[in-house]
């Protein structure tokens, strides 16, 4: 069978510090679809025509949005840009995939001006994926018809991406834990989405007292003072805040026992498949796309309506017996293996190649 026509991609927003981009790009790239640098604008669309296939969107609300004030007339000559810039790349019959890992931007409600620009992209996209059946069904909820053809393509693990970093005991050592105590992890960038007050207010609730619960990530001001607060007020509270490099992201999940992933909002989480990457067992909320990962056997769910859920949930990873624990720890390396990076690129690539009507 003679092998598939080259393509290139560009990619939009150009690929950032997640290795997620650069895992899936590396794996288009053996089924023939290379990544090349763009700009999403009408004079690099016109003169890259007969360079570039496919335009692959990822997080596209600045395209729409830009900045300033929420409905100021800035916002929407950004929206009506775009519009020219799709109906431009439509034209000239470039393919146009958006892979959807969340419908709208976390950091604002949806307004009129979201709505337009993610349906705008939905229906000028030939190719729409999600990561899970959840984040497909608000696709379609919230973009209506515009979002009928999207497909289900799961988000692949981080599996030998971190080095290991120093011994655990080392690492243990410098954070101020004691061997004997149990170690709860939040990784990530401190966001209002990631739910962080609520899970420091849970955590100050539990009445496992031989516990520490490591808060790592960039943190806006409001989070970092949030997280200061509760880290004065409880001595098990021990703030990492900053970027966190490379190299300690794997030290980090040795060192502790459990995960958590606090968000509450059911949408893609990169970083709950990394903590099952880290065969960490995870607490997070009961969501479908949650649920799906974690089941019974990987962590311990929360009831996200529930204000005490989250901190009961806590209490029983902390209650669990260490045998336990490695048990669903076991159960959470099995979850990220089946999220091949191989049969995902080559999901994507069949996908991007027919147009999404393969």
């Amino acid at each position: 069978m003679p092998a598939a026509a080259p393509l290139r991609l560009a990619a939009f927003p150009s690929v950032t510090s997640n290795p997620y981009q650069r895992l899936l790009y590396e794996q288009l790239d053996t089924h023939g679809i290379e990544r090349v640098p763009g700009a999403f604008r009408s004079g690099w669309l016109v003169r890259n025509r007969r360079q570039v296939d496919v335009i692959h969107f990822h997080w596209p609300y600045g395209f729409w949005r830009g900045s300033g004030r929420a409905r100021s007339p800035v916002h929407w000559a950004y929206l009506s840009l775009f519009a020219v810039r799709l109906g431009l790349a439509r034209a000239l019959g470039y393919t146009i995939a958006w892979t959807i890992h969340q419908v709208y931007a976390h950091d604002r409600a949806a307004g009129v001006l979201d709505r337009l620009g993610a349906s705008m992209l939905a229906r000028a996209s030939q190719v729409l994926i999600a990561h899970d059946e959840a984040t497909a069904d608000h696709a379609i909820e919230e973009l209506g018809s515009a979002a009928r053809n999207v497909a289900v393509v799961p988000h692949g693990s981080y599996l030998g991406v971190y080095e290991g970093g120093r011994p655990r005991d080392a690492v243990r050592s410098a954070l101020g834990l004691r061997p004997e105590q149990l170690a709860f992890l939040h990784l990530g960038d401190l966001r209002a989405y990631k739910n962080v007050e609520a899970l420091l207010a849970a955590f100050q609730g539990i009445e496992a007292t031989d516990t520490a619960l490591v808060i790592a990530g960039a943190a806006a001001r409001g989070a970092a003072a949030a997280v200061g607060r509760a880290a004065a007020a409880d001595a098990r509270i021990v703030p990492q805040l900053g970027f966190v490099q490379e190299k300690r992201v794997a030290e980090l999940f040795g060192a502790s026992d459990v995960a958590i992933v606090a968000r509450t909002d059911g949408g893609t989480s990169g970083s709950l498949i990394l903590a099952l990457s880290m065969g960490k067992p995870v607490v997070a909320a009961d969501r479908p796309a949650y649920r799906a990962l974690v089941g019974e056997d990987a962590g311990w769910l929360f009831d996200p309506d529930t204000s005490d859920s989250l901190r009961a949930a806590l209490e029983a990873a902390a209650a669990a017996a260490p045998e336990e624990r490695t048990r669903r720890g076991h159960a959470a390396l099995a979850t990220a293996r089946s999220l091949d990076w191989r049969s995902i690129g080559r999901e994507t690539a069949n996908l991007l190649r027919s147009g999404g009507n393969g």
